[in-house]
């Protein structure tokens, strides 16, 4: 199955309840059309969360071919042995290498997740820090890996810089917090849900936000789902994102969140099975997190007028991003009140 021109397979259903996101033009983006931004900003103070249209740019052209390869690499390593799997689980108390289906959990029952993860952090497939482990299938694509690292997060920059205009920072404030030279949490991440029972399907991945910058997601299935600004939790409010032909999904993440006092949004979400007939294949998506480099403070951005000031008792601690992201990763592993173990430096401006 390939994000270009994927195999035929069942549609979409037409009478879900979905979200209608805004697509907008790679691009446009990167010639910075003042429309196209404005759209852009205007979505991530609302949701956080669009649509972006890549084969009409060089740029996304060449995403797109590595997507596809990333694809096909994925349904390999998730066809390896559970034995040979299992020697790379979770490395060195990170969420790097493989994640079997169980082993995190998505509700305070402890009911078992349904996916299975493999990672490759952006300082190990460039070099920043020494290469951990991987099964030979992984470590003869590692240039695969770098070149997508590099197209995924000079995509992010695209989109921080268009919003880094429409708040009036100066240029490169946000490029500032994310060198890809420094070391940092990005990542990539490749998923598989198996086809869940017909009489026991659920929540395959646990609702929550991101917690760093922006999320770029592949998807050919369906199955993502949003939960509007606003609404409870509750079944009937979670809306279904149709997956659209050569479109990534973008949302941003918690540190923009930070970054700008509660300006811009950081959209709920989580995975359910595939949706209608879809449910009777095994779902593949890929997804990159751009984060912000270790030892940038998550602390609220100066020199906007957009971006409120801190009230006197709100004075926020000097946390790094390394800590900022451990942190929550050692928080995530149950989330029904998503913010219920973070400490109060890490709610600041989070819904």
């Amino acid at each position: 199955m390939a994000f270009s021109s994927p195999a035929p397979f069942p549609n979409f259903p037409p009478n879900l309840p979905t979200i209608q996101l805004p697509t907008l033009s790679l691009s446009k983006l990167v010639a910075e059309d003042e429309d196209e931004t404005k759209r852009l900003f205007n979505t991530c103070i609302s949701t956080g969360v669009f649509l972006l249209e890549l084969q009409s740019s060089q740029e996304g052209l060449s995403l797109i071919k590595q997507v596809d390869d990333m694809f096909q690499l994925g349904e390999r390593i998730f066809k390896l042995g559970m034995e040979e799997k299992l020697r790379y689980s979770m490395l060195n108390g990170t969420v790097l290498g493989y994640k079997g289906a169980g082993i995190g959990r998505i509700d305070a029952k402890g009911t078992p997740d349904r996916c299975e993860f493999w990672c490759m952090g952006k300082d190990d497939v460039l070099g920043i820090v020494p290469a951990l482990p991987a099964p030979e299938v992984v470590s003869s694509h590692r240039s695969l890996y770098a070149d997508l690292a590099r197209s995924c997060h000079s995509l992010s920059m695209t989109v921080l810089d268009c919003l880094e205009t429409q708040l009036g920072l100066s240029r490169g404030t946000f490029r500032a917090c994310h060198r890809i030279e420094q070391p940092s949490s990005d990542q990539s991440r490749q998923i598989c849900y198996l086809p869940q029972p017909e009489g026991d399907r659920r929540t395959s991945l646990v609702p929550h936000t991101d917690y760093g910058s922006v999320t770029i997601l592949f998807n050919i299935l369906g199955g993502l789902q949003v939960l509007p600004e606003g609404k409870a939790a509750e079944e009937e409010n979670w809306l279904w994102v149709r997956p659209s032909p050569n479109c990534a999904i973008i949302n941003l993440g918690d540190a923009m969140v930070k970054f700008t006092n509660g300006l811009l949004k950081s959209p709920m979400h989580r995975v359910m099975y595939a949706p209608g007939e879809q449910a009777n294949l095994t779902r593949y998506s890929l997804a990159y997190f751009t984060r912000p480099e270790d030892q940038c403070l998550m602390k609220s951005l100066k020199g906007s007028a957009m971006i409120s000031k801190l009230n006197s008792e709100d004075e926020e601690v000097g946390v790094t991003a390394g800590e900022w992201v451990r942190t929550r990763v050692r928080a995530a592993q149950v989330q029904v009140d998503q913010h219920a173990r973070f400490p109060k430096w890490a709610t600041k401006g989070l819904k």
